[in-house]
């Protein structure tokens, strides 16, 4: 007790006594106290971060927190928290900011029933403080034209990460690489064709890369003086072009073009007196100038100017082009009209005048000018206008048309642009009077036209009716022809049709004719004649018999035809033979025929019919081909008789056959079942006469000897016949002893799938005794037949052909041995077994192609196609390069040698690939045709083509050389450039052998000039195997120009007595 108050004590006192209770843990429940860390959530470089360690409950004891970055926190006892200070990672340039994480990795102490440590890692953000990192350019302060310019970039720091990027100004870029601090890039100076050079500036545009906090670039310009190379001098060209065409009266634009732009101002002077200038800094300018005038003919042509001379353009050298810019002028077309006039009137047969004329006069060559009616007519150069006659027409008619023409086309003359009238000129004919033109009128009718058929009667004018004609005919007919036509037709029927054979003439003529407005009409007296012939009509013969007749009576066979017979008597041939004469006027007629005397009881009915006719004078004759049948009947009163006998073998060995034949006088109308003494039967078919039956004689052994057998008749029944008499006589065989000879035979499974078996089997006549009995086979197997066996068998695999077409197979017996026979004899008779495909299955046959694998140019390339089983029947191997490969029957692959591409002097190696397309043939189940093409490699063989440099033998100072490069091949794939050692190139286009270039002499003051040499340096380009330099120097004299120096004296104008006089002498050219 700490203190007590209240009550009305007088004195009031408390114990100090402590007093104590034990506190247990409830069983079973556990109290948790959790453990977290947290840091400072963001820090810059070089800091401190402050990690805190944060209990739920206070400690116990001493709680110590061990950490994932190697540092402990300790909680004291009664606290729930406490910190440490880390430093964070260092400042330096480079971009390093990111996180740092820190867990717990565990914690002792505290007496905590239960601690739970939180995974949660106390992340702090460590930020970068910016340090400037800078990049500088430096450059080659001086290079000779040509020459390199080394830009040098540099950089404050190390790179580190990424490499650093350095774009220039001049679009180059420089990388320096990590661990770097500078890196640099060359810059071919230009090759300035001026006499003044400008110098070379360059600098930084951009920077990228690295892993710097902040990173600059200076954007200061450096520079480089660039000087000309001693010794050399660059040219400039300068050409002239002009507008290619221009009409006359037209502006013609001359355009001069430097091949560098101008340092200064250009003055280019031209042979036509004009003159352009180029700006500095242009490579080329314009002017205009006027074409030739127009006027009305063709006189365009060409206007050809030059440069005379240049000046100005600061150039080390200026080539001034001599070819001239060409201009062709075309005329501006003015039209030139021609037109045609004609006679206005002109009798028949008389000249019409045609006349053309032109609106201006011709020029050049002759103008011509074509007609409508063909004629042409020529205007002479100098002329405007000339004519043609043309013969008016002979018409016929009593009325004449007016002759019509025009122009159709008209060529020729120097004319810009030259046209002509269409308008048709007239011209009116008349009849000369006490003529008159005759015009023929004449009648055609049809060939030949069948009975009842259409004649087509046709009128024909020999020439065109001016009105319409009526033509009668002698028939009573009439044809009109129409008003400008020369024929017309009509159809009138032919004689009717009949049975017979009376084919004749019908002939029309022309009676008279009206109209058509002819001045004279002359009317043919010629008949049209028509052939008319037979329409075919159907005759048709039938025949009619007795319908019933005794045995020996006579049957009447009757035949009709439908039409009485004309001409000539009518046959008719019968199945029986015989025949049946119709004579001319009848339609019928008959002949008889006698039954037979059958033996039966039953009588077979007589059938007959027609087999031909003959004669008449039918159109066409057809007979009834049906079959006519009568019933033959016995004789009442009277029986045919038919005798039975019984034969035998005369003679036969002990177990052998004995042959008994019954034998009949008659043929037997049904079956007859003739029944014999031994038991046995013999049948005779119906319609037969005989048949035999072998039974086996007594057999051999030692009881019965031999001896006679005799057989009878017993009795027979069927046959059908009125009366049968049946022998007594008996047929007697004589039995002889006789060696028994036992055969061996061989059987075989008629037919067997491919794969199966096919079973051999060996049989003997007589059971095996003794030892048993091997027989052996021709194809080598064996059969043993053991002893009280009659057969036995073995069994062969049948082969699996890959064709379609399977061999039989065939075996015979070759030898038997064993047993205890009498005499052993073998079948050599041969069995065979067909082998069937299995169905369902069909066995495959590879073919494939292979070809040579490596050729060279012009070689052979032999292509084999395989087949992976020999080939049924011959193959054809189809390829895709148009070649065919035949592989016999039997055989299994076959080749073709081809040419590979010729040899020639570029380079043209590669790939040949050729495939199966098809192939036929081989009588296979089934062809697998390989898919993969035969590839040969083609390799080029090397040729080698040289190219040539000739030069003009000889020049004078200020001339031309010429130097022309010749190559030993077409050039192909590429132009071939040819470096000249005086530093000009010649190029040879594709397609062509050879180019040129001319090269200007210079001209000096001085006496003598050193022949000027030159030579092949290099040569590049074209598609050839081996391109090849000849660089043997080629020469040209030069031949001196003479040129005039001139000496001059001056001296000083004025000077004092007693001074100096200075004299100067002055040459126009250095000594």
């Amino acid at each position: 007790i700490t203190k007590v108050e209240g009550g009305n004590y007088e004195k009031l006192e408390h114990s100090t006594d402590t007093v104590t209770t034990t506190v247990t843990d409830v069983p079973g429940t556990a109290d948790t106290t959790g453990l977290s860390l947290t840091a400072t959530g963001t820090v810059a470089e070089g800091g401190q971060i402050t990690y805190t360690a944060t209990l739920s409950n206070p400690a116990g004891t001493a709680v110590t927190v061990n950490l994932s970055n190697g540092q402990s926190i300790v909680i004291a006892a009664g606290q729930t928290s406490n910190s440490i200070s880390v430093a964070a990672p260092k400042d330096d340039a480079y971009l390093d900011a990111g996180d740092v994480s820190v867990k717990i990795t565990n914690a002792t102490g505290g007496d905590f029933e239960k601690l739970d440590i939180s995974d949660t890692a106390a992340v702090t953000h460590v930020t970068d403080t910016i340090d400037t990192s800078t990049v500088t350019l430096t450059a080659s302060p001086s290079v000779n034209e040509g020459g390199n310019v080394v830009y040098t970039a540099s950089v404050t720091a190390p790179v580190t990460g990424s490499p650093l990027t350095v774009t220039l100004a001049n679009g180059q870029t420089i990388t320096i690489g990590v661990g770097e601090s500078s890196n640099f890039v060359e810059f071919k100076a230009p090759n300035n064709v001026l006499n003044t050079n400008e110098v070379l500036s360059n600098s930084i545009t951009k920077v990228e890369g690295g892993n710097y906090e902040k990173l600059e670039h200076s954007t200061d310009t450096v520079t480089t003086t660039v000087t000309d190379v001693p010794g050399t001098v660059d040219t400039t060209g300068l050409s002239l072009t002009a507008t290619g065409t221009v009409a006359e009266g037209g502006q013609i634009t001359y355009t001069a073009t430097l091949s560098n732009p101008a340092g200064t101002a250009v003055t280019v002077n031209l042979s036509n007196g004009q003159s352009i200038v180029i700006a500095a800094g242009q490579t080329s300018n314009s002017i205009s100038v006027a074409a030739p005038k127009d006027d009305a003919y063709l006189d365009a042509g060409d206007v050809s100017v030059k440069i005379t001379n240049a000046t100005g353009g600061d150039f080390e050298k200026l080539d001034i082009s001599d070819t001239a810019a060409v201009t062709h002028v075309t005329d501006t077309i003015d039209t030139s009209t021609v037109t045609l006039t004609a006679s206005p009137s002109v009798n028949e047969g008389g000249n019409v005048v045609y006349t053309a004329s032109v609106t201006a006069p011709v020029t050049g060559s002759p103008l011509t000018v074509t007609l409508a009616n063909g004629q042409t007519i020529t205007i002479g150069v100098g002329e405007s206008s000339n004519f043609v006659e043309f013969k008016a027409p002979n018409n016929v008619l009593n009325t004449n048309e007016a002759l019509s023409n025009s122009i159709t086309k008209v060529e020729g003359g120097n004319y810009e642009k030259l046209e002509h009238s269409t308008d048709t000129v007239t011209t009116t004919v008349t009849d000369v009077p006490g003529t008159a033109d005759t015009t023929g009128l004449s009648l055609t009718a049809t060939g030949t036209v069948a009975e009842g058929g259409q004649i087509t009667y046709t009128a024909t004018l020999s020439n065109p009716a001016g009105t319409a004609v009526t033509v009668n005919l002698s028939n009573g007919q009439s044809i009109v022809i129409a008003a400008g036509q020369t024929s017309n037709s009509i159809s009138v029927a032919a004689p009717k049709d009949d049975a017979y054979l009376d084919a004749g003439d019908v002939s029309v003529k022309i009676t008279n004719a009206t109209g058509g407005d002819f001045e004279k009409l002359d009317i043919s007296d010629t008949a049209a004649v028509t052939h008319v012939t037979d329409t075919i009509d159907t005759s048709t013969i039938t025949l009619t018999a007795s319908p019933s007749v005794n045995e020996g009576g006579n049957v009447v066979y009757t035949a009709s035809v439908t039409a009485p017979v004309t001409g000539s008597p009518l046959t008719v041939t019968l199945a029986n033979g015989q025949t049946i004469t119709i004579g001319v006027g009848e339609s019928s007629n008959f002949v008889e025929f006698k039954a037979p005397n059958n033996v039966l009881n039953t009588n077979e009915a007589l059938s007959n019919s027609i087999t031909k006719v003959e004669g008449g004078n039918y159109e066409k004759l057809e007979h009834s081909t049906d079959t006519v049948t009568t019933t033959v009947t016995d004789v009442p009163g009277t029986v045919d008789t038919t005798g039975l006998s019984l034969t035998a073998t005369g003679t036969v060995a002990e177990g052998g056959q004995i042959t008994y034949t019954a034998t009949l006088s008659n043929p037997a109308g049904t079956a007859v079942t003739v029944n014999l003494s031994n038991g046995q039967s013999i049948v005779i078919a119906a319609g037969q006469t005989s048949n035999s039956i072998s039974v086996a004689a007594p057999k051999d052994d030692a009881y019965l000897d031999a001896g006679d057998v005799s057989v009878k008749i017993t009795n027979a029944t069927g046959g059908d016949f009125e009366k049968l008499d049946i022998s007594d006589t008996a047929a007697v065989t004589h039995v002889t002893d006789t060696i028994d000879t036992s055969t061996v035979t061989l059987t075989a499974s008629p037919s067997v799938n491919e794969g199966g078996n096919v079973v051999y089997t060996a049989s003997v006549t007589a059971p095996v005794t003794g030892s048993p009995l091997t027989v052996t086979l021709a194809n080598g197997q064996t059969i043993t037949i053991g002893v009280g066996e009659s057969s036995n068998f073995v069994e062969f695999k049948a082969p699996n052909n890959v064709l379609n077409t399977n061999e039989v197979l065939s075996n015979s017996i070759t030898k038997v041995e064993g047993g205890n026979y009498e005499k052993l004899e073998h079948s050599t008779d041969t069995v065979t077994t067909t082998v069937t495909d299995v169905p369902g299955t069909a066995d495959t046959t590879g073919l494939s192609l292979t070809a040579t694998g490596t050729v060279a140019e012009g070689g052979q390339i032999t292509y084999t196609a395989t087949l992976s089983n020999p080939a049924g029947t011959a193959v054809t191997v189809n390829l895709s390069n148009g070649q065919s490969i035949v592989i016999a029957a039997g055989q299994t692959s076959n080749s073709i040698s081809v040419a590979a591409p010729k040899d020639d002097a570029y380079i043209d190696a590669g790939d040949i690939s050729v495939k199966i397309t098809n192939a036929t043939g081989g009588d296979f189940e089934k062809l697998d045709i390989s898919d993969t093409a035969a590839v040969t490699r083609v390799t080029d063989t090397i040729d080698n083509t040289a190219v040539t440099l000739t030069a003009t033998p000889s020049a004078v100072e200020g001339g031309v050389i010429v130097y022309t490069a010749s190559v030993g091949a077409p050039v192909t794939g590429s132009p071939v450039v040819v470096n000249l050692a005086n530093g000009q190139s010649i190029t040879i286009g594709v397609g062509q052998s050879s180019n040129s270039v001319n090269y200007t002499v210079t001209n000096d003051v001085y006496q003598g000039h050193a022949p000027v040499t030159n030579s092949i340096t290099t040569v590049s380009g074209g598609n050839y195997e081996n391109l090849v330099a000849n660089q043997t120097p080629v020469s040209t004299s030069v031949t001196d120009k003479a040129d005039v120096t001139t000496v001059s004296l001056s001296a000083s104008t004025s000077v004092a007595e007693g001074g100096q006089i200075v004299y100067t002498a002055t040459l126009n050219n250095a000594a």
